[in-house]
């Protein structure tokens, strides 16, 4: 059985045990470490839990009602083709509902951040301020960047120079591809349909390194105990949670501190990335070169007239 086939059952255990228990294969850890379980423990702490928000301010009395961007992906949104959502979005709006005394979510799929905040959800997760219309974003509990990844212990960020001649995999018409086209590299691009198998291909040695989204890819590497982070193609930026009502926004912004100070936000993101670090600008690989393209001649210039001029010139037959 393939580490990759391993991974893949194990994550489809964890998506099934959830946060409520700790179950692997046909034994549940719950039955060994006394009672109440992990369930009974969450739904007691639920029971007592006190609203800090009004039931006004909500778009359902004693819910979180929570918008996943329709364009969320793995490992931020995970949902199976039973329904079953998972992911650290989803991890991080159960903190956050506990955090605001809410004993309920709810998750509804976002496509407009504004319209979907004023009709349908509370908070909407997963947003750069730039793609939350008119809403407010708070906090940044993810980072959004390009990422690369070899095999073998190395400390991030590495070097540019160390990826002279190397066979590079990818997603061709991915984002991260397209980055990558905008330095000077002397790489050799392989493309691959999708990630898993770039991965595949760089345990198995076909490939030196892959490039692609820093999350997902870390996500990916989970699985390999050989596979390593080595840095990013672009300065990180932040991804947060855009709350559209001013009643909620002090309120969300004190829970989701207390999330991250409380280390319940780290947890979360270990649970799908393992140990990728904080991403910030100390994380983007050294000696990188944007790649620089001749200016083209303004049509009427001299340089214009004159390359029209050789263009126009026969070479005498000799």
């Amino acid at each position: 059985m393939t580490r990759q086939r391993i991974f893949t059952i194990v994550a489809g255990l964890l998506v099934a045990g959830g946060l409520a228990g700790c179950s692997i294969g046909p034994v549940n850890l719950d039955d060994f470490i006394g009672t109440p379980s992990v369930e009974e423990a969450r739904e007691a702490r639920r029971s007592e839990l006190a609203p800090v928000v009004a039931g006004s301010a909500l778009k359902q009395e004693g819910t979180l009602t929570v918008g996943i961007p329709a364009t969320e992906t793995v490992p931020l949104s995970i949902t199976t083709a039973d329904g079953v959502q998972s992911g650290i979005d989803i991890d991080l709006a159960h903190a956050l509902a506990d955090e605001l005394g809410l004993s309920s979510v709810s998750f509804v799929p976002v496509d407009g951040v504004d319209a979907a905040l004023a009709e349908t959800c509370d908070i909407v997760m997963g947003l750069e301020p730039g793609d939350a219309g008119s809403a407010t974003v708070m906090g940044g509990y993810v980072q959004s960047a390009t990422g690369l990844f070899t095999r073998g212990d190395v400390t991030a960020p590495v070097d540019a120079s160390s990826l002279s001649g190397a066979s590079v995999g990818l997603q061709e018409g991915s984002v991260s591809a397209q980055l990558v086209g905008d330095f000077e590299l002397d790489i050799t691009r392989t493309p691959f349909a999708n990630l898993n198998d770039a991965f595949e291909a760089l345990e198995q040695g076909s490939v030196q390194y892959v490039v692609c989204d820093a999350y997902a890819g870390a996500y990916l590497a989970a699985a390999y105990p050989d596979v390593s982070f080595a840095g990013t193609f672009d300065e990180p930026a932040l991804v947060g949670i855009a709350v559209g009502s001013p009643e909620l926004q002090t309120a969300v912004q004190s829970a989701l501190e207390t999330v991250e100070t409380g280390g319940v936000g780290d947890i979360a993101r270990a649970r799908w990335v393992g140990d990728l670090p904080t991403l910030t600008a100390e994380s983007v690989i050294t000696g990188l070169v944007e790649r620089t393209e001749e200016p083209a001649a303004d049509e009427g210039s001299e340089d214009a007239e004159s390359a029209e001029g050789e263009a126009g010139t026969e070479t005498p037959a000799e």
